[in-house]
Protein backbone atom coordinates (compact mmCIF):
# COMPACT_ATOMS: atom_id res chain seq x y z
CA UNK A 1 0.00 0.00 0.00
CA UNK A 2 2.68 2.25 0.68
CA UNK A 3 4.20 1.53 -2.82
CA UNK A 4 0.99 2.50 -4.45
CA UNK A 5 0.87 6.04 -2.06
CA UNK A 6 4.04 6.49 -2.92
CA UNK A 7 3.63 6.21 -7.02
CA UNK A 8 0.82 8.42 -6.72
CA UNK A 9 2.42 10.96 -4.69
CA UNK A 10 5.27 10.91 -7.63
CA UNK A 11 2.53 11.33 -10.08
CA UNK A 12 1.08 14.08 -8.41
CA UNK A 13 4.52 15.85 -8.02
CA UNK A 14 5.44 14.98 -11.72
CA UNK A 15 2.35 16.35 -13.04
CA UNK A 16 2.40 19.43 -11.02
CA UNK A 17 6.10 20.40 -12.64
CA UNK A 18 5.51 19.32 -16.27
CA UNK A 19 2.05 21.36 -16.31
CA UNK A 20 3.15 24.52 -14.79
CA UNK A 21 5.90 27.05 -16.17
CA UNK A 22 8.75 28.40 -14.49
CA UNK A 23 7.32 32.37 -13.14
CA UNK A 24 10.23 33.33 -11.31
CA UNK A 25 6.81 34.87 -8.68
CA UNK A 26 8.99 34.94 -6.09
CA UNK A 27 11.22 37.39 -7.33
CA UNK A 28 8.70 39.09 -9.05
CA UNK A 29 10.74 40.02 -11.82
CA UNK A 30 9.70 39.32 -15.28
CA UNK A 31 11.85 36.92 -16.95
CA UNK A 32 11.91 37.00 -21.33
CA UNK A 33 10.03 34.83 -23.03
CA UNK A 34 12.05 32.37 -25.44
CA UNK A 35 13.24 33.36 -28.92
CA UNK A 36 9.86 32.41 -30.80
CA UNK A 37 7.57 34.90 -32.69
CA UNK A 38 5.48 32.35 -33.47
CA UNK A 39 4.77 28.60 -33.11
CA UNK A 40 3.15 28.89 -36.78
CA UNK A 41 4.91 31.17 -38.58
CA UNK A 42 1.92 30.52 -41.77
CA UNK A 43 -0.77 31.49 -39.35
CA UNK A 44 -2.57 34.72 -39.08
CA UNK A 45 -1.20 36.63 -36.24
CA UNK A 46 -3.52 36.23 -33.19
CA UNK A 47 -4.51 38.81 -31.02
CA UNK A 48 -2.91 39.51 -27.25
CA UNK A 49 -2.64 42.05 -24.39
CA UNK A 50 -0.02 44.07 -24.22
CA UNK A 51 1.67 45.31 -20.95
CA UNK A 52 3.20 49.11 -20.71
CA UNK A 53 6.25 49.00 -18.19
CA UNK A 54 7.21 51.87 -16.09
CA UNK A 55 10.55 51.30 -18.22
CA UNK A 56 8.85 51.82 -21.42
CA UNK A 57 9.22 48.16 -22.69
CA UNK A 58 5.99 46.21 -23.65
CA UNK A 59 5.23 42.48 -22.84
CA UNK A 60 2.68 40.80 -25.14
CA UNK A 61 0.80 37.73 -23.93
CA UNK A 62 -2.48 36.95 -22.71
CA UNK A 63 -3.00 37.69 -19.49
CA UNK A 64 -5.07 35.20 -17.13
CA UNK A 65 -4.29 36.23 -13.76
CA UNK A 66 -4.07 39.05 -11.75
CA UNK A 67 -3.27 38.99 -8.03
CA UNK A 68 -1.60 42.36 -5.65
CA UNK A 69 1.92 41.65 -6.64
CA UNK A 70 1.38 40.29 -10.03
CA UNK A 71 -0.02 39.78 -13.63
CA UNK A 72 0.27 36.12 -14.70
CA UNK A 73 1.08 36.21 -18.05
CA UNK A 74 0.40 33.56 -20.75
CA UNK A 75 2.49 33.70 -24.36
CA UNK A 76 3.34 30.21 -26.96
CA UNK A 77 2.87 28.23 -23.73
CA UNK A 78 5.12 29.99 -21.20
CA UNK A 79 3.95 31.40 -18.41
CA UNK A 80 5.82 34.42 -16.68
CA UNK A 81 4.97 36.86 -13.87
CA UNK A 82 5.09 40.49 -14.34
CA UNK A 83 5.26 43.06 -10.95
CA UNK A 84 2.05 44.99 -11.16
CA UNK A 85 4.41 47.93 -9.83
CA UNK A 86 6.11 47.66 -12.98
CA UNK A 87 3.05 47.98 -15.37
CA UNK A 88 2.11 51.45 -16.19
CA UNK A 89 -0.45 50.53 -18.66
CA UNK A 90 -3.11 47.51 -20.26
CA UNK A 91 -4.29 47.34 -23.16
CA UNK A 92 -6.86 44.34 -23.27
CA UNK A 93 -7.30 42.80 -26.24
CA UNK A 94 -11.03 43.04 -26.55
CA UNK A 95 -10.58 46.34 -25.16
CA UNK A 96 -11.24 45.54 -21.22
CA UNK A 97 -9.84 43.09 -18.85
CA UNK A 98 -11.81 39.84 -18.89
CA UNK A 99 -14.26 38.88 -15.80
CA UNK A 100 -13.15 37.15 -13.19
CA UNK A 101 -9.13 37.10 -14.11
CA UNK A 102 -8.10 39.40 -10.82
CA UNK A 103 -10.25 37.09 -8.44
CA UNK A 104 -8.27 33.90 -8.99
CA UNK A 105 -7.03 31.98 -6.54
CA UNK A 106 -3.02 31.21 -7.08
CA UNK A 107 -0.37 29.21 -5.27
CA UNK A 108 2.86 30.26 -5.75
CA UNK A 109 5.36 27.25 -5.42
CA UNK A 110 9.15 27.82 -3.63
CA UNK A 111 10.72 26.99 -7.20
CA UNK A 112 8.89 29.74 -8.76
CA UNK A 113 6.26 27.96 -10.77
CA UNK A 114 2.38 29.42 -10.23
CA UNK A 115 -0.78 27.61 -9.99
CA UNK A 116 -3.72 29.42 -11.04
CA UNK A 117 -7.56 28.37 -10.53
CA UNK A 118 -9.54 27.66 -7.12
CA UNK A 119 -8.75 26.33 -3.86
CA UNK A 120 -10.66 23.54 -3.65
CA UNK A 121 -9.45 21.80 -0.34
CA UNK A 122 -7.64 23.61 2.50
CA UNK A 123 -6.31 20.77 4.83
CA UNK A 124 -4.39 21.69 8.67
CA UNK A 125 -2.92 17.88 9.61
CA UNK A 126 -1.83 17.30 7.06
CA UNK A 127 -1.47 20.55 5.82
CA UNK A 128 -2.14 20.71 2.36
CA UNK A 129 -4.09 22.35 -0.38
CA UNK A 130 -5.74 21.45 -3.89
CA UNK A 131 -6.48 23.68 -6.49
CA UNK A 132 -8.33 23.14 -9.54
CA UNK A 133 -6.55 24.38 -12.23
CA UNK A 134 -8.36 27.77 -14.41
CA UNK A 135 -7.76 26.01 -17.72
CA UNK A 136 -7.92 22.82 -17.85
CA UNK A 137 -9.86 19.84 -15.27
CA UNK A 138 -6.94 19.23 -13.46
CA UNK A 139 -6.58 19.44 -9.28
CA UNK A 140 -3.45 19.85 -8.51
CA UNK A 141 -1.85 18.93 -4.47
CA UNK A 142 0.48 20.74 -2.93
CA UNK A 143 1.77 20.33 0.38
CA UNK A 144 2.25 23.68 2.35
CA UNK A 145 5.72 23.17 2.96
CA UNK A 146 6.04 23.59 -0.85
CA UNK A 147 4.39 26.90 -0.91
CA UNK A 148 6.18 30.34 -1.20
CA UNK A 149 2.87 32.36 -1.43
CA UNK A 150 -1.03 31.77 -1.67
CA UNK A 151 -3.55 34.30 -2.87
CA UNK A 152 -7.03 34.06 -2.53
CA UNK A 153 -9.20 36.20 -4.90
CA UNK A 154 -6.08 37.68 -5.89
CA UNK A 155 -5.27 38.77 -1.97
CA UNK A 156 -1.76 37.62 -0.86
CA UNK A 157 -2.74 35.50 2.61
Amino acid sequence: MSHVRGALFSLVALTVFMVTASASAQNYSFRDWSDVSSVCPSCDAVSADVLELTSGREVQGNVVAINADFYTVERFGEIRTVPASQVSAVSWKDGSQPAGIDALDQIVLKNGHVLTGELVVENDAPAYMQLRSATNDSTFTVFASQAAAIYKAGQAQ
